[in-house]
């Protein structure tokens, strides 16, 4: 009775995932891999283990056999969302070197020695600020 819970918990989800998996069209989609692939694994696994190996705790340790499989995945789909994103914006690294952004600063260098020459030009508030 107890193997038959272990087991609708698993399927239930995984047939949901993999409607999901099929149906999405965001181009994320794969990561929808990951969590089917481990509902799918420990189902086996359960089954498994309930057949041939009579284990009394059934469905332990499995996540230590998926976590490399899931780092894989996982750095495949930020690769693939950098081009992505570097195809749409067209951002290119050096460009952004060239600009001397600062990531700790919301200010650019660049803006910033533009105000440094306003305040030691000699005009006045309104032009100062109409400028910045």
């Amino acid at each position: 009775m107890t193997a038959m819970w272990t087991y609708f918990g698993k399927i239930t989800p995984l047939i949901l995932l993999l409607i999901w998996f099929f149906t999405c069209k965001h181009w994320w989609y794969h990561v929808i891999l990951v969590p089917t692939i481990m509902y799918a694994y420990q189902l086996i696994t359960a089954i498994y283990q309930d057949m041939y190996l009579n284990i009394d705790p059934m469905d332990t340790n499995q996540l230590i056999y998926l976590a490399p499989f899931f780092i894989i995945i996982i750095s495949i789909v930020y690769l693939v969302r950098i081009k992505i994103f570097d195809k749409i914006y067209g951002i290119d690294l050096s460009e952004i070197e060239e600009t001397k952004i600062s990531v700790f600063s919301p200010v650019s260098e660049k803006d910033l020695e533009e105000m440094e020459e306003l305040k030691k030009s000699e005009s006045t508030e309104e032009d100062y600020y109409a400028k910045l």
